[in-house]
Formats: structure tokens, C-alpha cells, sequence
């Protein structure tokens, strides 16, 4: 229906501006480029997305029960549920109106790359089926379908994507120029779920691509082993334990809203205020809290820190960076930071950071961090 109303409009526009090309490239042609216009209304209504507008309705429910519960044994109103959710401070935000701007940026970039990562993702499977086979021999062709092998690819498809994205946020965090693009991120003096999409470009891409490709190293042994039929689901589809958390907690990760999990439950999963600890201008929680869904790669690797249920966050680089706080600035400015680490590292440049630039990512000063226990010291 929706790309019908674009061949339409396109079909309109052709005929008015008297254009004598061929029909069904003019179509084309101006309904990709509606299409790409239309991104930031498109995305939330793309139901198998994890921008569904029915995604935020779940999350703005979950948030209006956190209220209640917060509120319990005193006084609750729909005024105070709205200032709740969504206060004036936050709405009326220059953070806020410039996470809007990146916001229409990202989703239409975003639609222009997915051509580029959805159609590189079959031949990452292709090349992981052909390097199991030219190890060990043919593998199976066909397949029993099966309910038990479905449910085990997508706990393991959701371990592998969280692990792709931890390592995704770490690189960003670790490798100095990578964090220049990482800051527009972290820029953010408040938080709103629009704050999701406050991420340069090259952030858009390389976070989906790894994680695409830590999918892939898992789908690649299931199809080897048992076949294309074994699954009862699409492979290619949404990750039906991560629909859960986009329905409920994904979308209030950026967000002011106070609900954490303490002790076993807070090192396996990521909470709004784990994340919100992940954004803090507190030196204590700089690297912390890498996951996506999930806090335990974090417990594994030793980069988790528990919120406890009273603690509150300031947001933010702690420091003013200019730049970052348009929307020009915030997609040219990483491209010349990271050029000049980049050449620093090759020896091109002498060493003189660029204006704006820090000495490697602020997270990697780490001063004074706290010692997260790991697993291991937890079990013994």
C-alpha cells in the first residue's frame, strides 16, 4: 500500500513536470527517491523493525508502570505520569531538537545502506557454508524441520548478535578515532529514545554489519549441519527474543526513566539504567556497559557495572565540544578528527590533536574505575 501511494505521487510528478523519459525507470526512480524522503515515517511503520511505532507504545507502557509502582502508596495523576515520561526540561532541549535532526538524517541513511549490509549478509553466509565444506566435506542439504533446533539457533542467533554488538561498542570506545565518531553519541546532555539515532553514519554502518556477521558465524553451522529446512523460522527475520525487549525496555535505554535490576539479573540484563551509567560524565562508569540487550558479555570481559536503584546520572562528554552540538558539525567534524589520529598513528602528522579532538576516547582514561567482578570470581 505504502509503495503504491509512491508510484502514485511519482506517476503525479511525472506527468505534471512534462518529463518524456521511459515510464517504468521514472517510476522507479522517483518512488526510491520518495521512498528515501519518506524514511523517518516509514520506519515506524515498519512492523518487523525495531522502530515500529507499536515498539514505543510498549515502552511508554512499561514506563507508565515503573511510574505507578514508583508512585506507589502516594498520590498519581496523568499530569504527573506525562512529566513522568517526558518532562518539559527534556522535550524543550537543544540536545533534544538536535537528536530530531539526526533522527531524519539517520533513518534516511540508513534506508540507503540497508541495500548495501542486507545484500552483503547472503554472501557472508554463502562464504561461511563454503569454508565449512571445503574443511570438512558436503553437509546436509535438506533437513527435518524441527521446533527443538529452531528454538536453539535463536537463543544462539541472540547471543551472537548481542556479542557483535558488545564488541562493536567496544571497538568504538577503544580505537581513538573510531570513538571521534563514537561522541556525536555520547554527546547527548539528555535522553529520549530519539537519542537511539543521535549516531554518525559510520556508526549506522559498522554496528549492523558486525552484528550481522556474528549472526551469520551461527546460522552458517546450523544450515551445515541440519539443512535449510531444520529451522521452522526465517533465519533472515527478527530475533524473536529480541522482539521481547523491543517491546518493553529497548526503547527507554536512552531515557531518564529509573529502573534498573540488581544482583544475578543485573549481570545478565541491560537495564535503562545500566545504560544510562554507560552515558554518565562519572569517570567510574567510562567502558562500562557495552550490551545491547544483555550485560553478560559485559560480566564475561569484565566491563559491567550494576546501577544500584537509587543512583542518578549526568550526561554528556562533561566537557563542551561546539561542533557536536549542530547538526553540520556533528557529521563533518569526526571525519577530520579521525583523519588526524589516523595519520598521527601512521606518522604523517606530527602529533598537534585537532581542535575538539581528545588524546584517544575519554572513556580510556578510566580514572579511578571501579573493579567489576567477573564471572569466574562470582562462581567461586
Amino acid at each position: 500500500m505504502v509503495r503504491g501511494f509512491f508510484i502514485d505521487r511519482a506517476l503525479t510528478v511525472k506527468v505534471h513536470a512534462g518529463l518524456d523519459l521511459p515510464g517504468t525507470n521514472m517510476e522507479y526512480a522517483l518512488t526510491e527517491f520518495l521512498g528515501y524522503l519518506a524514511a523517518p515515517l516509514l520506519m515506524l511503520l515498519s512492523v518487523q523493525g525495531q522502530y515500529f511505532w507499536a515498539t514505543y507504545l510498549g515502552a511508554a507502557l512499561f514506563a507508565a508502570m515503573i511510574y505507578f509502582v514508583v508512585r506507589r502508596g502516594r498520590r498519581s495523576s496523568w499530569r504527573g505520569l506525562r512529566a513522568f515520561v517526558l518532562p518539559n526540561r527534556i522535550l524543550s532541549h537543544p540536545s533534544t531538537r538536535l537528536d530530531l535532526k539526526l533522527y531524519v538524517v539517520g533513518t534516511i541513511y540508513v534506508v540507503v545502506q540497508g541495500t548495501i549490509i542486507f545484500g552483503a549478509m547472503p554472501h557472508v553466509l554463502d562464504a561461511s557454508l563454503a569454508g565449512l565444506e571445503a574443511l570438512f566435506g558436503p553437509g546436509e542439504t535438506n533437513g527435518t524441520p524441527s521446533h527443538l533446533l529452531t528454538a536453539m539457533t535463536v537463543f544462539l542467533s541472540f547471543l551472537a548478535l548481542e556479542f557483535g554488538y558488545w564488541f562493536s561498542h567496544w571497538l568504538m570506545h577503544r580505537v581513538d578515532w573510531l570513538w571521534e565518531f563514537h561522541k556525536v553519541h555520547h554527546s547527548a546532555e539528555v535522553m529520549t529514545p530519539l537519542t537511539e539515532w543521535r549516531q554518525h553514519p559510520v556508526e549506522l554502518f559498522m554496528f549492523p554489519a558486525l552484528m550481522g556477521a556474528a549472526v551469520a558465524l551461527v546460522h552458517a553451522p546450523v544450515i551445515y549441519l541440519f539443512g535449510h529446512n531444520s529451522q521452522t523460522l526465517a533465519l533472515g527475520g527478527a530475533n524473536a527474543i529480541l522482539v521481547v525487549f523491543w517491546y518493553t525496555v529497548v526503547h527507554l535505554r536512552h531515557s531518564h526513566i529509573p529502573f534498573t535490576l540488581e544482583g544475578f539479573w543485573g549481570r545478565i540484563l541491560q537495564t535503562p539504567a545500566h545504560h544510562q551509567a554507560h552515558h554518565s560524565t562519572d569517570p567510574r562508569h567510562f567502558n562500562r556497559n557495552l550490551g545491547y540487550c544483555l550485560s553478560f558479555w559485559d560480566w564475561m570481559f569484565g566491563t559491567l557495572y550494576v546501577p544500584r536503584k537509587d543512583e542518578r546520572f549526568e550526561f554528556g562528554l562533561g566537557e563542551r565540544d561546539e561542533p557536536l552540538e549542530t547538526l553540520i558539525g556533528s557529521l563533518v567534524a569526526p571525519f577530520g578528527r579521525a583523519a588526524s589520529l589516523i595519520w598521527r598513528r601512521i606518522g604523517l602528522t606530527r602529533a598537534v590533536p585537532s581542535p575538539g579532538s581528545t588524546e584517544g576516547p575519554v572513556p580510556a582514561q578510566e580514572t579511578a574505575l571501579p573493579r567489576t567482578s567477573s564471572a569466574r570470581e562470582l562462581s567461586a
